[in-house]
């Protein structure tokens, strides 16, 4: 089983959970979804890092949802950064209807368009 790590800004969750839909309809055979299961932000950076550092570690692969505010937000490139000091598999997925570009970070990244066999397809 291939475990996904999905980054996303907060404000896009219902995205969010459209992928966990996916897995539970079994649309995602052989991958498990992780991700943060509640805002910490008002925790503060260090509290944010060590919640989210384990999740990232124990994904097999780093999903970068990209929509109209991704490319501005320094969680997405620090998450993204973590992910690639600890070697895991990224590609970014375009959030349906959003022209927001992509992080500088992800620009080598392939991006994939919003379905599931986007996922299968691709790891």
């Amino acid at each position: 089983m291939k475990s996904i790590f999905v980054s996303y800004v907060y404000e896009d969750i219902k995205y969010l959970n459209k992928i966990k839909r996916w897995e539970s309809k079994g649309l995602l055979p052989g991958y498990t979804i992780v991700a943060e299961k509640e805002d910490n932000r008002t925790s503060g950076k260090k509290a944010v890092k060590e919640y989210l550092k384990p999740l990232i570690n124990k994904a097999n692969i780093v999903l970068v949802l990209i929509g109209d505010n991704t490319h501005n937000h320094n969680w997405i490139t620090w998450e993204v950064e973590v992910a690639n000091s600890l070697h895991k598999d990224i590609a970014c997925m375009r959030i349906p209807n959003t022209t927001g570009s992509k992080p500088q970070i992800l620009n080598k990244y392939p991006e994939l368009q919003f379905h599931a066999n986007q996922i299968t397809s691709k790891f």
